[in-house]
């Protein structure tokens, strides 16, 4: 029941559209690429920068100890 209340959903929704006119050029996939490349690179450095910054001084000091002895 609930796999033909889904398939008659389907074919409503894609009888309801219309052809959209709209021209996309082929650097707009290279721009989209590049854009998320960047936001998952600037999520890494900032988790890295966060790790950095709470275990910098921690090993640190272990590192100073060690020279110490």
């Amino acid at each position: 029941m609930e796999k033909l209340f889904v398939l008659e959903f389907l074919v409503i929704f894609l009888g309801l559209t219309s052809p959209v006119l709209a021209y996309v050029d082929p650097g707009t996939g290279g721009m989209v690429v590049g854009s998320v490349w960047l936001m998952i690179l600037a999520v890494l450095a900032a988790i890295g920068g966060f790790f950095a910054k709470m275990f910098y001084k921690p090993l640190k000091n272990i590192f100073l100890n060690l020279r110490k002895k």
